[in-house]
C-alpha cells in the first residue's frame, strides 16, 4: 500500500483542474448555441482558478508547479 503525501495530492488535483480547464475551452469552440458556449467559458475560468490557487499551495509547500 503506497503512502501518499499531500503534495502528491495537490500534484494530481493541479493536473486534473489544468486538464478541466483545457476541455471546457474546447467545448466551448465546439459549442454553437451561445448560452453553452458562456456556461463552458464559465466552468473553464472557475477551472483556471482553481489552478491558480493550487498552484500557489504547492509553492508554498516547497513543491514546483
Amino acid at each position: 500500500m503506497s503512502q501518499f503525501t499531500d503534495l502528491d495530492m495537490l500534484y494530481d488535483y493541479e493536473k486534473d483542474a489544468a486538464s478541466a480547464a483545457m476541455g471546457y475551452s474546447v467545448l466551448a469552440t465546439r459549442a454553437h448555441h451561445s448560452d453553452l458556449r458562456s456556461i463552458y467559458l464559465r466552468l473553464s475560468n472557475e477551472a483556471n482558478n482553481a489552478h491558480s490557487k493550487v498552484s500557489k499551495l504547492i509553492n508554498s509547500n516547497g513543491g514546483i508547479a
